[in-house]
């Protein structure tokens, strides 16, 4: 089991290079969007950063993980082939409905999404970037499917790099406005794309079937609803924002979020696509169960302590990715978002029996659940209480989704989890960030030296409340003695 576990965290670690590349790029935008531009362009950003990600959503039709399902199972070459083929006219004609679509619609949308008129532009390259990325996705998955995380690495950091250089090139060298950064963003992977074809024609194979596509489309359109309706789930506070606070305070909450993120992109991410693959080639050994059990309990660990020590030093590396002194106060929003996505991270779990059981349906009645909680309570609350109302809904909100996962699951789940050490990992959490947000020390190396010390007597609590098991400790001792030994000695 322990050899599982290591192969998860391998092939994690490989695709989280890709992710971690996108969300580098992420860091090094921020500084620059947030010295160059306004809080309401930077508010105006996010929200079209949200918007295309509907759009991109719809175009995707949940393809990147019903192919893994429909080709993970299937030995015969030529059939892959021929189902890879479906799904990349699926997604070619759905690109070109959409951007149909966004010549009609464009103007309308601009007064929508921003509250203003005149940038229908920004917008049509809001459907370009959905369509491209879209299509992107084929190779992407056949790169997966094969067990090829390199080249998956390669494909997303040429796409990453273009989109890098076009922005810094017309933001620094032209001076063009905000919606040249979404010209960028689309011809990035248009170009891609481009590079991609000889390897997307090489695994795909004609095949125009009728009956395969509406097996397809069965599968896919409950996923791609559930998609849609998770990512309302995760943005539509900020378009609820726009009607009750100013465009600085969405600027400062979606920066939050921005930041907040970072765990998924950089751990939940990658070990996603990892174990979408794994959990099916692992489905029938006998150690299956543990092997889930202590995934999941590893996953929130590593999401909640990563959490952790964003936490404790944000307030000081957010002066440094962040330009302007105005969205600062993003700080004290952050940790909320952390402890947020930890519950994000194991309904992956619950997600992936709905998965097992082609019951993609119920993923979509939770999100719809989830939804309807969260904008009921937002509309409540955050007339009176802000962008804080909204932080405090998202962890209740994605609390409320995994619950649900675990009640609909309860009959057929393939996870047993262990509540009691969830639950100190939770409370910890809290406990410690509410400890170093009171103490309010001036002296910012007494505070650093502190936080330190704070993370050493949370493992230690851990220890003290019997979270690691005997064979753990025993990995742990095994760890240091041939490491940290050898590099002192």
């Amino acid at each position: 089991m322990i050899k599982d576990i290591k192969n998860t965290i391998k092939q994690s670690a490989i695709y989280g290079l890709s992710r971690i590349g996108v969300r580098a790029a992420s860091f090094i935008l921020i500084p620059i969007y947030t010295s160059v531009f306004a809080t309401d362009v930077i508010a105006n950003i996010n929200l079209l950063e949200s918007f295309w990600q509907y759009i991109f959503t719809f175009i995707l039709f949940g393809a990147e993980a019903a192919i893994i399902n429909f080709c993970a199972k299937e030995k015969d070459d030529s059939k892959r082939k021929k189902i890879i083929f479906n799904f990349f006219s699926i997604l070619l004609t759905n690109s070109l409905l959409f951007i149909l679509i966004a010549g009609f619609l464009s103007s309308n949308l601009s007064l929508l999404v921003l509250r203003e008129t005149g940038y229908s532009s920004v917008i049509f390259y809001c459907f370009l970037i959905s369509a491209f990325e879209a299509l992107l996705i084929i190779p992407l998955t056949i790169a997966r499917l094969n067990e090829k995380p390199i080249l998956y690495t390669l494909i997303v950091l040429c796409n990453l790099i273009i989109n890098i250089m076009l922005q810094l090139y017309f933001i620094f060298y032209l001076h063009y406005s905000f919606e040249y950064v979404f010209f960028a963003k689309f011809a990035a992977p248009a170009i891609t794309l481009i590079l991609c074809l000889l390897y997307i024609l090489k695994y795909i194979k004609f095949n125009f079937n009728v009956t395969a596509l509406k097996e397809i489309i069965k599968y896919s359109f409950p996923l791609m609803v559930a998609m849609v309706f998770s990512l309302l789930l995760n943005s539509i506070d900020r378009f609820i924002l726009v009607d009750f606070v100013s465009k600085q305070q969405v600027a400062i909450y979606t920066i939050a979020f921005s930041i907040g993120s970072i765990t998924n992109a950089f751990i939940l991410s990658p070990y996603t696509l990892a174990m979408n693959v794994i959990f099916w080639k692992k489905l029938h050994d006998d150690n299956f169960n543990r092997f889930m059990t202590k995934s999941s309990t590893y996953l929130f660990f590593t999401m909640i302590f990563s959490a952790l020590l964003i936490s404790f030093y944000i307030q000081y590396v957010i002066k440094i990715f962040v330009r302007n002194p105005e969205l600062w106060y993003a700080s004290n929003i952050i940790p909320i978002i952390l402890f947020a996505n930890c519950f994000v991270a194991l309904f992956l779990f619950p997600t992936l029996d709905f998965y097992h059981k082609k019951k993609t349906n119920t993923i979509l009645l939770i999100i719809i659940l989830s939804l309807i909680f969260s904008v009921v309570l937002n509309i409540l609350f955050i007339r009176y209480y802000g962008i804080f109302a909204s932080s405090y809904i998202t962890v209740l909100s994605y609390l409320f989704m995994f619950f649900s996962g675990i009640f609909f699951s309860r009959k057929f789940k393939l996870t047993k989890y262990e509540p009691k050490k969830l639950v100190i990992l939770s409370v910890l959490y809290i406990l410690f960030v509410y400890f170093t947000v009171k103490m309010d020390i001036q002296n910012m190396y007494l505070d650093l030296f502190i936080k330190v010390i704070l993370i050493f007597l949370y493992l230690f609590f851990l220890y003290l409340f019997g979270f690691f098991e005997k064979i753990e400790i025993k990995m742990l001792k095994q760890f240091s003695n041939k490491y940290l030994k050898t590099n002192f000695s």
